[in-house]
């Protein structure tokens, strides 16, 4: 289905030299995984944000962009090292799924490329335009400039409240550029010498998650269905997730980019995720019957997710708690919810831990 066009007002043309706000982004990090495919990395936002990957797939008829990032800003710095190796258009920008931190940077390329096919699933679209607006409203009204001000009362590092009001600005002035080409199912997009397959198999980390595969390069493009290391599940859909992942391993793929975190290239994280999800799926449902409430499962499976954990986290402390939260906790409370009945696709709220 393609729908119309949304038309943004013109940006100012000193983004585009990276130069916002009276700051800038510093360069990203880039890899190229693949003849002529790059992958952008982008420093955090003080302690406040941070950007997920974004992907460049060159060809003799012009670029395909997957991910945006999470600003303006970032979308400038990566676009100004897309042009430093090819001068061929932004023909194409995909979005993964309406997390803000893969799609906020789009204007910048509607500014740059007018004619550009921004392209999502059907179900990335609806909750962009809506849905998650209203989930990042409160941050943007409340938590961040009040977290900014408890910063500034208690005499933090200028440099670090500088980046986090840098941060908010950006959030906050974005011209939201939603796509304008959707799909249901799957589509094909054929650039140049590229024949790229955009994807998408069932609810899994949101109710429209979007990836590609290149099978020529045998080059899987995940979004958020995978992150290295730990992959965040809040308001998931666990049987669809790990379904989506089942399929996406029996393609025949030699490198896997993540959403967030380098390329990979080998299946030991994906199958370690899988694994983990299987864990959660069976003993969940087993915890629910017995009568226990997910926190209580959550305190009788994790600790023969040991071995798991490790071997995702290479036991950092740091990434321990955060795989015990963001994937186990997070995960856990969405099997329960699942259990209970069938899922929506509302904006599940952060379980209180």
């Amino acid at each position: 289905m393609v729908t119309s066009r949304t038309i943004v007002g013109a940006f100012a043309c000193a983004l585009l030299s990276l130069t916002v706000s009276g700051q800038q982004r510093p360069k990203p990090d880039k890899t190229e995984v693949a003849p002529g495919i790059w992958l952008f990395r982008t420093a955090s936002y003080g302690d406040v944000g941070l950007d997920g990957n974004s992907i460049a797939i060159l060809s003799r008829d012009g670029v395909l962009v997957f991910d945006t990032n999470g600003t303006p800003a970032a979308a400038a710095a990566v676009l100004a090292e897309i042009r430093a190796i090819t001068d061929r258009p932004v023909r194409y920008v995909v979005n993964s799924h309406w997390h803000w931190d893969h799609w906020y940077g789009t204007e910048v390329y509607r500014q740059a490329f007018p004619a550009l096919s921004i392209v999502a699933h059907e179900k990335t679209r609806a909750m962009m335009t809506g849905p998650a607006l209203e989930f990042n409203r409160p941050g943007i009204e409340q938590q961040l400039p009040g977290y900014i001000e408890s910063l500034e009362k208690r005499g933090a590092d200028k440099a670090l409240i500088d980046a986090d009001r840098f941060f908010f600005e950006q959030k906050k002035n974005v011209q939201h550029t939603f796509p304008d080409v959707t799909y249901s199912d799957r589509m094909t997009i054929d650039l140049g010498e590229r024949h790229i397959e955009v994807l998408h198999y069932d609810r899994a980390v949101t109710p429209g998650d979007t990836f590609l595969y290149l099978p020529n390069e045998k080059l899987l493009i995940t979004g958020d269905l995978l992150v290295d290391p730990i992959s965040f599940a809040l308001s998931c859909y666990p049987t669809g997730w790990l379904r989506t992942l089942e399929k996406m391993d029996a393609l025949d793929a030699s490198v896997i980019v993540p959403g967030h975190g380098a390329a990979l290239h080998d299946k030991a994280l994906l199958h370690a995720t899988m694994d983990v999800f299987r864990v959660l799926l069976r003993e969940g449902q087993a915890a629910k019957e017995r009568g226990l409430d997910p926190d209580q499962a959550k305190a009788a499976i994790s600790p023969g997710l040991h071995d798991l954990m490790v071997a995702i986290t290479k036991d950092d402390p740091a990434a321990n708690q955060a795989f015990q939260v963001q994937l186990v906790d997070w995960y856990l409370h969405r099997v329960y919810d699942e259990l209970n009945g069938p899922l929506t696709d509302a904006i599940a709220p952060i379980p209180r831990t």
